[in-house]
């Protein structure tokens, strides 16, 4: 199977390079259908399952999770989350080509030799994207914003860690990086779509 992961800065327009790039290569796309199918089968709240993978879990859970789970206390739900996770990353990348966005599937999904990519944006292009953002809530100045996008981002440079000793966002771990700042995404996805498909063949031979 052919697996894609996009991990991405808030606001730079990730999970759009991901939806748009599942589209053109006619593949099955992920996002927020993770936390969905996880708390349906684990019959939780959505909303608690969103922010425990991506947020809520960092200060209860060590460093490394994968490989020393047995070595701590922890709290039980957090880990069966994690666990389940982990679960079901496989069975989607076992089951068709696919774009997973975020859910560090990058790490998780090393065994199927997934084509990384990372998006990145400067901060002036960040702001302007997450105008609007539900995520960011109402009415926040401009350096306000600015805060919780690094807070966020912070967050994901965390949870990655638990699963692989190397800093996120760092170049030598993708495949490629692509800066969206300035760039109208709907343009350069085909682009990014060309790469893949090259990767996925060189990777081949």
């Amino acid at each position: 199977m052919n697996i894609i992961t996009i991990s991405r800065e808030f606001g730079s327009g990730g999970r759009e390079v991901g939806k748009r790039l599942a589209d053109v290569l006619g593949y099955a796309y992920y996002d927020r259908e993770i936390e969905t199918e996880i708390a349906k089968r684990m019959h939780m709240d959505v909303g608690y399952v969103a922010k425990a993978m991506e947020q809520g879990m960092t200060r209860n859970i060590p460093l490394h999770f994968g490989r020393t789970l047995a070595s701590y206390p922890m709290l039980k739900q957090q880990v069966d989350i994690l666990v389940e996770k982990q679960r079901m990353l496989k069975e989607v990348a076992a089951a068709s080509d696919c774009v997973i966005v975020g859910r560090a599937a990058d790490v998780i999904l090393e065994e199927y030799k997934p084509f990384k990519v990372f998006v990145y944006a400067d901060m002036a292009y960040k702001l302007k994207r997450c105008q609007g953002y539900a995520e960011m809530g109402e009415n926040l100045t401009p350096r306000e914003m600015e805060k919780a996008i690094k807070k966020i981002d912070a967050g994901r440079s965390q949870y990655h860690a638990m699963f692989l000793d190397i800093e996120w966002g760092r170049k030598e771990f993708y495949h490629l990086c692509v800066n969206t700042s300035g760039m109208e995404i709907k343009k350069i996805v085909p682009h990014i779509a060309d790469y893949a498909r090259d990767w996925f063949e060189g990777s081949r031979r």
